[in-house]
């Protein structure tokens, strides 16, 4: 872990995130699929930098979100499935260090993302100084400095249009993370879980260029060891390591395989 919280309330901003990522080190991170309170507050505990917490495929409400939010004692950055202000000013709201966006197809998305993490002037976002992630109104004035100033902010790329309107993308001033949805990516390319395929490894190696050219951090799923070394390789500077569904899931298949070797 290169950065992290120890106590109830973490204190970790974006620009903490950010400042790691200019001084080109690698964070690592874990995805929340299960809208589990508790699964959020074991994977913070476990020793990565920060968590994804999934709002495009996971279940439950703002409500769950919140206790989420509340569990962990690491940098959050949430996963919306569009660039909607008033999903994302929520978000903030409730305590996320960043946004991330699925599908993020065109620069208009990613203008729409930047500026709904921005309060206005800047941007569009409405204050709220009594939010929770202002400490109810406490700690308003180090939150709207910090990370209330310029939340993370990143672009999943995970479709065709995304890569056809990928410099458009990049151009846009606030992006900080271009994190590659390759399974997603892979399929839309007709090659559903065939992620070596030519075309898709090509598309890839050019999303990896174009990004570092634009200045901006890279991001990715490391399936394993050797993904995780060749991806740093490649100038990735966030990676991400499983889920607590795929953690679930694994330790209770290996789990029931044996307690069925040993009843057998």
């Amino acid at each position: 872990m290169l950065i992290g919280c120890r106590h109830s309330r973490c204190m970790i901003t974006s620009q903490d995130l950010r400042a790691h990522l200019s001084q080109g080190k690698t964070l690592s991170a874990s995805w929340l699929f299960l809208g589990s309170p508790v699964a959020t507050e074991v994977l913070s505990a476990a020793g990565f930098d920060l968590l994804l917490l999934d709002r495009e495929h996971a279940p439950g409400g703002l409500d769950t979100l919140y206790h989420q939010l509340r569990s962990a004692n690491v940098p959050v950055i949430v996963r919306l499935d569009a660039a909607d202000p008033s999903q994302i000013k929520l978000a903030l709201d409730a305590g996320a260090q960043g946004i991330a966006v699925s599908n993020l197809s065109t620069g208009d998305q990613a203008r729409s993302l930047v500026a709904s993490t921005r309060y206005v002037p800047e941007g569009t976002r409405g204050i709220q100084r009594l939010s929770r992630a202002a400490g109810y109104g406490i700690q308003w004035e180090q939150y709207r400095t910090t990370t209330g100033a310029a939340p993370l902010t990143m672009a999943v790329i995970e479709t065709v249009e995304g890569l056809e309107n990928l410099d458009d993308i990049l151009s846009v001033e606030g992006l900080d993370i271009v994190f590659i949805g390759a399974v997603d990516f892979a399929a839309g390319l007709g090659h559903l879980n065939d992620m070596t395929h030519s075309d898709v490894t090509g598309a890839i190696a050019h999303i990896e260029k174009r990004t570092h050219s634009a200045g901006k951090a890279l991001g990715g799923l490391a399936n394993t060891p050797e993904d995780a070394a060749d991806k740093r390789a490649h100038g990735y500077q966030l990676l991400s390591f499983g889920s607590d569904a795929l953690f679930l899931r694994d330790g209770a298949l290996t789990a029931a395989k044996t307690a069925r070797e040993a009843l057998a």
